[in-house]
């Protein structure tokens, strides 16, 4: 396999990272992981409203890793293939898969990023929208849906903590990645079947 560009590394007390790069439907994505789960989840960099392309005969699979590891590959790494493939061929059943693991640590525990990041992973399903607003307040807050936004532009894992579901109160869409890929918050929006606007 090639050898991906490596990003500064993540010291993480799970044990070793090691980052990948994904060949999916909505181009490559870089996957960092560790024993414990995934650290982050984007797609590449060169990747913006002006180069999205989408190819749905495109199955997720590992392109290159960074390290070679003797043919062992992360238990989290297979995971998120997975996930993805689910996630992007077979509608009927994404909803209910379960989420690859993820390790926080680009976040303090009991933070109240990680609060954001968890229930957005955990609570906001595929097809299922909510307001920055609304966000705020399953968090505990009302008044905090600027932070809430805030927090989201630092995501690290695209899709799978689906900032994508994230919209204004009055129904548009917002920015994604920074205003860089909202043509790819609308198409991801869109192949959930959610109407945007």
């Amino acid at each position: 396999m090639s050898t991906a560009r490596r990003k500064r590394p993540i010291a993480c007390h799970h044990g070793p990272t090691n980052t990948y790069v994904l060949r999916t439907p909505i181009g490559d994505m870089d996957l960092e992981t560790c024993p414990k789960g995934i650290h982050s989840l984007q797609q590449v960099q060169e990747i913006d409203d002006s180069t999205f392309k989408v190819d749905m005969s495109i199955e997720v699979s590992l392109k290159s890793q960074l390290y070679q590891d003797n043919g062992y590959v992360y238990k989290s790494v297979l995971m998120c293939i997975q996930w993805l493939n689910t996630y992007f061929h077979n509608k009927t059943e994404a909803p209910a898969q379960t989420r690859p693991n993820i390790c926080f640590v680009h976040t303090k525990k009991g933070s109240f990023t990680e609060k954001v990041w968890r229930i957005l992973a955990d609570e906001i399903s595929f097809a299922r929208i909510v307001s920055y607003g609304q966000l705020a307040t399953m968090c505990g807050n009302v008044n905090t849906a600027r932070a809430v936004g805030h927090t989201l532009k630092m995501n690290p894992i695209q899709l799978i903590i689906p900032c994508h579901r994230v919209i204004r109160q009055t129904g548009q869409l917002g920015e994604y990645c920074g205003g860089r890929r909202n043509l790819v918050k609308k198409w991801l929006l869109n192949h959930e079947g959610v109407a945007v606007l």
